[in-house]
């Protein structure tokens, strides 16, 4: 009686008129629709055919094969009266150009969303991009008063008492030997002698970017992508993708941060983020191993 008021077969299902799409902003596609079928249908055979995985041309026969990426990933089932049972669906998927389709001209980030987040961190004084260039990089100042500073932040030096003590002319005593003294005259250094040992700063508040690229694909990450996690990538002349603004002045680099993708079947959600580093860049090995730091080398012929 049911199966011909519904005019449903003992092993079919009718789809619904309620398909419906959607792509969001990173390419990744989510549909819904819906099929009824008598209750035993569902029980001894379409079961075993609704299940994760199956592409919706497979299901649904009468739907374009334009949408035969989208796969089945969720399902829901509700018996109604006249013993029918109603089936919805929920289908993922990424579409792809197909080969030869792709257009030259159009950017590989169209499906791309990108988040610049900025905090502040703490990090050493002497990180400090002023301290930088003041003291770490002048190469105007006594090495042995420019080594006192870093000294006073390691607690080997303190200042002198004894002495009459200003910005023009400060002494500082070994805090091992109280007999050894250094008279400083240098303004720059004493600058920053006074803040580590007067004010005791040693920290500051730096801030800090992170650029975030997500994006959806099918297959996800390759072994290739993995290659630069932990190391710098990008730089002020060659940015990551999306183009994130970086500070005017002084020469910045981006380090790979994090990695993540969420797998289901039909697609692959990814994302990836980079750390801006303080002016300067990231760490450098002394002359004449300037060109590689921790975070910039290759092992290819290391050692050689």
């Amino acid at each position: 009686m049911a199966a011909t008021a519904y005019g449903i077969g003992t092993q079919e299902w009718k789809s619904r008129p309620d398909f419906n799409a959607r792509r969001d902003a990173t390419g990744a596609w989510t549909a819904s629709n819906s099929f009824t079928m008598l209750r035993e249908v569902w029980e001894n055979y379409a079961q075993d055919q609704f299940v994760k995985g199956t592409t919706i041309t497979e299901l649904y026969e009468e739907l374009p094969a334009y949408w035969g990426f989208l796969t089945l990933d969720q399902v829901e089932v509700a018996n109604e009266a006249g013993g029918i049972t109603l089936v919805r669906c929920e289908w993922v998927g990424v579409k792809e150009p197909e080969e030869g389709d792709e257009d030259e001209d159009q950017e590989e980030t169209s499906d791309e969303v990108y988040t610049l987040s900025g905090t502040r961190v703490d990090r050493s004084i002497l990180e400090h991009p002023l301290f930088i260039k003041e003291i770490r990089d002048n190469e105007n100042l006594d090495s042995k008063n420019k080594a006192a500073v870093t000294g006073a932040y390691n607690g080997k030096w303190q200042t002198q008492t004894a002495r009459v003590n200003d910005h023009t002319n400060y002494t500082i005593v070994s805090t091992s030997d109280m007999g050894t003294e250094l008279n400083i005259s240098e303004l720059e250094v004493i600058k920053w002698i006074r803040v580590i040992l007067e004010q005791g700063i040693k920290t500051f508040k730096a801030p800090t970017l992170q650029w975030t690229v997500e994006k959806t694909s099918k297959q996800g990450w390759k072994d290739a992508d993995l290659e630069h996690l932990g190391k710098v990538e990008f730089n002020k002349a060659n940015r990551p993708p999306g183009e994130p603004p970086m500070p005017v002045k002084g020469e910045y680099e981006w380090l790979k941060v994090t990695m993540n993708q969420t797998r289901t079947n039909g697609q692959t959600r990814q994302s990836q983020s980079w750390e801006l580093s303080q002016t300067g860049g990231f760490h450098r090995f002394p002359e004449p191993d300037q060109d590689e730091g921790i975070y910039n080398y290759d092992l290819d012929g290391a050692g050689e």
